[in-house]
Formats: structure tokens, C-alpha cells, sequence
């Protein structure tokens, strides 16, 4: 029992020792509370001075890069435009896509799609619920709108389906893919309901 406890006691110095020889060599660059922070487990961050420090430096930086190249590609016109022949002009209004929105899904059944939608530029998102007899579940929505025609994603638990809506007519009307998560799919017609 002796030798065990002298043993330890030496390991002990040695490690004493060997801890004061590293903290000597770091005692000139390292001070007390940086001692603190690192045995609490907090560390100073790093900023590399290659990307911005904040989301608001880098938001700063790309408006400007954005300006920039804005500025540059007014200033000299691609070579294969002419300066004659101005870019065509698309005539009518975009569609008003958002608000709560009814669909009937048809193919070998018939579902209901209602959808609360929010539109951001040509982006479309939302959510809402699929149903199919007394079955509903929660679905997700997200797509885009390219002239008269939304394309939109709606994603359940199991099934994506995928939307192609003429919406330049009332109601709207277009077809749809559903795909499975067991990698089976179907096609389908869609149609606005309620719509005037």
C-alpha cells in the first residue's frame, strides 16, 4: 500500500511539474480570465477575414457586388443585342396567386387540396391539408409562377404531388404527378373549386 501511495504521489509531482512548464511557456501570451473562458468550455471566436464577420456585413456585400455588376453590364450592352431592337414587352397582368386556394385531385379517386398560400415574387409557398374520403392529413407547399402557369410542390408524409396549373383562366385548371415515397407514381387532372 505504501509503494501504490508513493507511486501516485510521484506521478502527481511529475504531473504538477509538466503543467507548470506548459503553462510558463503560454504565461507571456495567455492571461488569467482567456485561463477561465477556456476551462468553462468557451472559446473566442474566429472571424476570417475572407468572409463577412455578421449576416449583415454579408447582406451589405452582396447588395454592393449586386449594384456593381448591375452598373458594369448597363454600361456595355452584350454583343449579340442590338441597340435597335429593344427586348419584347410581355403584355398583361401576373396572376394573383395566394390567399386560401381549393383544388379537386382526380385520378382513379378524388382528393380535396385546400391550401393557404403566400406569394413572394414569383415564389409560392404555403400550407394546408389533403383529403380523400375521411382521410387528412397536413401538407407543405412551395413552387413558382412563370407567366400564367404555377408549378407547385405539395408534400404530405408520403407523397409529393406535383402541380401544373394554367392560372389564366377561371377557375384554374392543369394536371398533376404524385409520387411516392416507394417510388411509385400516377398522373392526374386538377381543378380550382369555388372559384367563379
Amino acid at each position: 500500500m505504501r509503494e501504490l501511495t508513493s507511486v501516485m504521489l510521484a506521478a502527481a509531482i511529475l504531473a504538477a511539474f509538466a503543467c507548470v512548464i506548459v503553462l510558463g511557456d503560454r504565461a507571456e501570451s495567455t492571461s488569467v480570465d482567456e485561463y477561465i473562458s477556456a476551462s468553462r468550455g468557451e472559446v473566442k471566436p474566429v472571424f476570417d477575414p475572407r468572409f463577412p464577420a455578421d449576416p449583415r456585413s454579408s447582406r451589405r456585400l452582396w447588395e454592393e457586388r449586386k449594384e456593381s455588376s448591375t452598373d458594369s453590364e448597363m454600361e456595355s450592352p452584350p454583343e449579340n443585342i442590338s441597340e435597335a431592337s429593344p427586348a419584347p414587352v410581355v403584355e398583361g397582368k401576373a396572376p394573383e396567386i395566394s390567399g386560401r386556394l381549393s383544388f379537386v385531385l382526380k385520378d382513379l379517386t378524388s382528393k380535396r387540396l385546400e391550401l393557404q398560400l403566400y406569394r413572394l415574387d414569383d415564389t409560392v409557398f404555403g400550407h394546408g391539408t389533403i383529403s380523400e374520403n375521411s382521410s387528412t392529413q397536413q401538407v407543405s407547399a412551395i413552387g413558382d409562377v412563370m407567366g400564367s402557369t404555377l408549378e407547385l410542390d405539395a408534400i404530405s408524409e408520403y407523397t409529393i404531388y406535383r402541380l401544373k396549373i394554367d392560372s389564366s383562366k377561371s377557375p384554374m385548371t392543369g394536371t398533376f404527378t404524385a409520387y411516392r415515397a416507394d417510388a411509385s407514381s400516377w398522373p392526374g387532372v386538377v381543378y380550382q373549386e369555388g372559384a367563379a
